[in-house]
């Protein structure tokens, strides 16, 4: 809990290495500041009260986190929701062909954007390769290829960020659209969720004797570890010097059934995690 808050709620990004980021925290702190500076609202039945206060922050952090977590060996790749450019469509520029392929990417733009979605031509006359490389660092979700032989079939070439290559009907190109962006968003949320499954393990049990603590296990880096508590500050201290991790706090999810604390045997719900963190 933040130092004069009655509550604190904090958001921790898990990293690929395992280690916490917080990336939002929110603060309430009643009126205990508003009575120390007298600040007061009207009520409905016309009497003064002492507001109730609150903080929110949500930091640069979280770019970096999206950075962290979902970015591989190619550059970034960005979560469709929030990619500047969600759809970057590649025309084939060919010497003598009859096909305007920059024409015909940019009317399958704005039948794109014309469904809310945030296109980008790419028309300059560079290398395809070049282009690929660009907007496969800058971690654009899809890329639309649409070449001569691509518009004599109908079709625009697909390419996801996350892997997967397919052709596209520019006739129904934005439903299309659509069901790729899901599906890189899919594959996103999924490998996040495999890896927060695969770090949050359990704490190694406590054991005391002759007021001495011990820990029958090892702490292994890259993990956070989550444990039954209803122990008291010093025993989260005696905690922390054994693990060398940090408590984070109370994780939103209680466990569903109750669990004998790691330190005081009481029977509890209350779900602690620790971790090392940024």
């Amino acid at each position: 809990t933040f130092p004069g808050a009655h509550y604190t709620i904090g958001i921790d990004a898990i990293m690929p290495n395992g280690r916490t980021l917080q990336v939002a925290s929110c603060h309430h702190y009643q009126d205990q500041w508003a009575k120390a500076f007298d600040i007061t609202y009207e009520n409905l039945d016309a009497k003064q009260q002492h507001v109730h206060q609150t903080t929110y922050g949500m930091s640069e952090r979280l770019l970096g986190a999206v950075v962290g977590m979902h970015g591989d060996d190619s550059g970034l790749i960005m979560p469709p929701a929030i990619a500047p450019w969600q759809i970057v469509i590649c025309p084939m520029i060919r010497k003598n062909s009859e096909v305007d392929t920059v024409a015909i990417s940019h009317e399958v733009a704005d039948t794109l954007r014309s469904a809310g979605l945030r296109v980008h031509v790419d028309s300059r006359d560079l290398h395809p390769g070049q282009k690929y490389y660009d907007w496969e660092i800058k971690g654009v979700p899809l890329r639309l290829d649409i070449g001569p032989r691509d518009v004599a079939q109908g079709n625009a070439f697909a390419t996801k960020r996350t892997g997967g290559k397919e052709p596209l009907s520019i006739e129904s190109i934005v439903s299309e659209a659509r069901r790729c962006l899901d599906e890189v968003a899919d594959v996103l949320r999924t490998r996040s969720l495999q890896h927060m499954d695969n770090v949050i393990q359990p704490l190694p049990a406590f054991t005391e004797l002759n007021g001495i603590w011990t820990m029958e296990g090892e702490i292994e880096d890259g993990h956070i570890y989550e444990f039954a508590f209803a122990g008291t500050d010093a025993h989260s201290e005696i905690i922390e010097r054994a693990t060398g991790l940090t408590f984070l706090g109370d994780a939103t999810d209680e466990f569903d059934h109750a669990q004998p604390c790691h330190m005081t045997g009481i029977e509890t719900t209350r779900r602690v995690l620790l971790a090392k963190t940024y």
